[in-house]
């Protein structure tokens, strides 16, 4: 298997298309329903990469990007914060709470692969 994403989002349909995708394309995708699991699974699989949903019950996506922030294999993982609200919240507080980049969901898939691509290359 290639590069290893965390995959943390809520929404069991968004997690089934985005995991196909990017295993079609050679990554290594491992899911999370919710911010604390996210959290818990990186401890345990360091991943290249992190994409996290913003809008989650419980730790909400920055929530969860400053606690795995806090982890010692993560300091430098790239983090995109995945929304469907980015008008929600401006650049900076996303990069405040440890994200790397965002995302909005609405874009679709080709330009999720890109941004992958981007930090995975």
């Amino acid at each position: 298997m290639g590069k290893r994403i965390l995959y943390i989002e809520d929404n069991p349909k968004d997690q089934r298309l985005v995991q196909k995708v990017l295993s079609t394309h050679g990554y290594e995708v491992i899911l999370a329903d919710d911010g604390a699991g996210g959290v818990a699974l990186a401890k345990e699989q360091t991943p290249d990469l992190i994409l996290v949903d913003v809008q989650m019950p419980g730790l909400n996506g920055l929530e969860t990007a400053r606690e795995l922030r806090t982890i010692e294999g993560c300091a430098d993982v790239p983090i995109v914060a995945l929304t469907a609200y980015a008008e929600q919240y401006t650049r900076q507080r996303y990069l405040d709470a440890g994200c790397t980049d965002y995302q909005q969901k609405q874009a679709g898939i080709k330009p999720l692969l890109v941004l992958v691509q981007r930090y995975l290359a």
